[in-house]
């Protein structure tokens, strides 16, 4: 009896709220459909742009608190490729060095985003190459981030993003630098 009641009661509140039919299980994903969704957002180059950011962090920082000990050479030759991405990624922080700004110059032409994809790509293979020689273990890490950061370059050329004058700043890696500001200034606010 106790049985019946509840089905009952089950079936009164479902007249009385006007329920539907149960939900359909959701449609099983893919694997690849994050991929699919990013791409169809159109945020690569933010993408690309941070992975950027965080190849020069590693190549450099990291190299020199790890990689000397694994070969000069190869720590050499990344630290290197690592400031070249520096001063094509974060061009505002070139503006106290004045060879920075020379060379940043001439790279003027890697604003076109399947260019620096290209340069991306090849500064892959050559750290690849130099692992494949000097055997510095670091150098194949930041060999295949370079070519993942190369190919999301290419794809968001593909998409018809380009390079703007926001892109010179850090508003262009998609940091909002105006609620940055403020929390600074509150943060500061605090301290004094």
């Amino acid at each position: 009896d106790l049985h019946l009641e509840e089905a009952g009661q089950q079936s009164e509140m479902g007249l009385l709220s006007g329920s539907a039919p149960a939900p359909e299980a959701p449609a099983k994903e893919s694997w690849y459909s994050d991929l699919v969704k990013m791409y169809k957002e159109g945020k690569f180059k933010t993408y690309a742009r941070w992975g950027g950011v965080g190849n020069c962090l590693l190549m450099v920082v990291l190299t020199f608190l790890t990689g000397l000990s694994m070969g000069l050479i190869g720590a050499l030759v990344s630290i290197f490729l690592g400031i070249l991405v520096g001063i094509l990624e974060l061009p505002f922080c070139c503006t106290c060095f004045q060879w920075c700004q020379v060379v940043q110059k001439y790279l003027g032409v890697f604003e076109v985003y399947w260019l620096r994809g290209v340069l991306y790509i090849c500064i892959g293979l050559a750290l690849g190459v130099t692992y494949s020689v000097q055997g510095n273990i670091l150098c194949i890490v930041y060999s295949v981030t370079n070519i993942l950061d190369g190919l999301c370059y290419v794809i968001a050329h593909m998409r018809g993003e380009t390079h703007s004058a926001a892109d010179n700043s850090a508003a262009g890696l998609g940091v909002n630098t105006t609620k940055l500001k403020t929390q600074m200034a509150v943060s500061a606010m605090g301290i004094v």
